[in-house]
């Protein structure tokens, strides 16, 4: 390999359709190329609707639909011309460890799309670099760090979002502290990954008990107005209780910035909460630890009664962490530990 003083680094990075992998691997592509400005960064991804949320407006030249045969090829064209121009290109996963990404980035080896394939434990890998780091962008980070052999500002490892950190205003209209809930996932469907209604209704009805307390209760998707209507039919209506539906990533954000403290299962919302600094609570079910955020303020609640760890896919056996076996009790006595702090 070329010394690295004289390395342009083109940087491959495979990714999923998620809100939470766009709000992390677009980070981690913003941060390497301030912290190497002649490296090119692509990410290759199956069908993200949430690529547009990149901050400058040539995401079509960074993103790929890998799904899409004309996107797939445009990539491959894209990543050959680069390496004419003299770069190194690398092929990283988004998830460690993923066979499916690991064939993806050799068969571009193989057609001379890029140079090496990099993996955190894949033996098979060209670059194996040494997990280093609790939470997804930290292990990233981490791995840029030992690749090219630069150095990681501390405030790089503090996740930004798309639209930035801005302080967006705050919607209550009184002095109550607001308790926002967002009570599924994308893969709600999926008992693994769902807490149940009732489970909810159980920890509402504790709210509403603690009147110095507003409960938010919040969603984009159609899930949304299945809750709510769960909830109007079982609990008294309330000007404590506001539903209020988000049609857009930002309504989102501008939701997550206005609450003292967020409950949810592990998904895209928790990450947009550890970017805002948010007290939250977290649910977390077969999701891989490295995308759970960690910190003072945060409280994870995982499935006690499970024998082997999750995978971040459906295996339907009782054996394997599920958010659905998590106790309310659980949540209960969570909610008023991290409480009693304020």
């Amino acid at each position: 390999m070329e010394d690295l003083n004289s390395l342009k680094p083109l940087l491959l990075y495979t990714m999923t359709s998620g809100l939470g992998d766009l709000i992390v691997m677009g980070d981690l592509m913003r941060k390497i190329e301030e912290l190497v400005p002649e490296a090119r960064c692509f990410i290759a991804h199956r069908g993200n609707p949430h690529v547009r949320l990149w901050r400058k407006d040539d995401y079509p030249e960074r993103f790929y639909d890998v799904y899409k045969p004309s996107q797939f090829f445009k990539l491959i064209t894209r990543l050959k011309r680069v390496r004419k121009e003299g770069y190194t290109g690398f092929g990283l996963q988004m998830a460690p460890g993923s066979l499916q990404g690991f064939f993806f980035h050799t068969f571009l080896k193989k057609i001379k799309a890029i140079d090496f394939t990099v993996d955190f434990n894949l033996i098979n890998a060209d670059i194996i670099t040494s997990p280093k780091g609790n939470y997804i962008l930290d292990l990233h980070l981490n791995q840029v760090k030992d690749l090219l052999k630069i150095d990681i500002p501390e405030d790089f490892y503090k996740l930004e979002l798309p639209t930035g950190n801005e302080d967006f205003k705050n919607q209550t209209n009184n002095n109550r502290k607001r308790i926002g809930i967002h009570p599924w996932s994308r893969r709600g469907d999926l008992p693994c990954f769902a807490w149940p209604f009732e489970n909810w209704m159980e920890v509402i009805k504790f709210l509403l008990g603690r009147k110095e307390h507003e409960i938010v209760i919040f969603g984009r998707d159609g899930k949304f107005e299945d809750f709510r209507a769960y909830m109007y039919e079982r609990v008294n209506s309330s000007s404590r209780i506001k539903f209020v539906p988000c049609n857009s990533v930002k309504e989102l954000i501008t939701i997550v910035k206005s609450l003292d403290l967020l409950l949810s299962v592990n998904t895209s919302v928790v990450h947009i909460g550890y970017a805002l600094g948010k007290k939250m609570i977290i649910l977390s079910g077969p999701s891989l630890d490295l995308w759970t955020p960690r910190g003072e303020n945060i409280i994870i609640i995982n499935d006690d009664k499970a024998i082997f760890s999750g995978s971040d896919k459906y295996i339907n056996d009782a054996r394997f962490p599920s958010v659905s076996k998590i106790a309310p009790k659980s949540l209960l006595s969570s909610i008023s530990l991290i409480l009693g702090k304020q």
